[in-house]
């Protein structure tokens, strides 16, 4: 069954920052994640953001649900990707539960707070297996 994590940040904190922190440990752990972004300019900074992530480092990745094993994508769509999804989109996909993981941000005192919580509360009363993880006091 799907597991589902909750990271909540801190009110200005960079989400795509954390973005970035999950999936380098999904990639050393030779796990594929699918990032599904808001939009077409999201995806382009969390591409721009991966590639000047780390000097000494490389994560494979590119836009399009084709990209093994990083994809970055605005389009709903699942592709091939089944381990990871890291869900920046307000809605939970219908296809989520093909995944062995779901990552969901939460972003306090924002407009998609609320939506969270209703994401929150959709995957309980299903069943799934919910961790969630408070970093609003720490920096990343």
């Amino acid at each position: 069954m799907t597991k589902v994590t909750f990271y909540k940040l801190a009110k200005d904190a960079p989400s795509l920052k954390l973005v970035c922190q999950l999936i380098k440990k999904a990639c050393l752990s030779q796990q594929n994640v699918l990032c599904l972004v808001a939009d077409d300019q999201t995806a382009e900074q969390l591409d721009q953001l991966l590639w000047a992530f780390e000097a000494d480092s490389f994560i494979p990745h590119g836009i399009g649900l084709d990209q093994q094993p990083v994809a970055i994508s605005a389009v709903a769509e699942p592709g091939e990707h089944h381990q990871i999804l890291i869900n920046l989109q307000g809605e939970i996909p219908t296809w989520f539960s093909r995944f062995e993981r779901v990552i969901e941000l939460v972003q306090p005192e924002s407009e998609d707070e609320q939506t969270k919580r209703e994401n929150f509360k959709f995957y309980k009363e299903r069943g799934y297996a919910l961790d969630f993880h408070d970093l609003s006091g720490k920096k990343l």
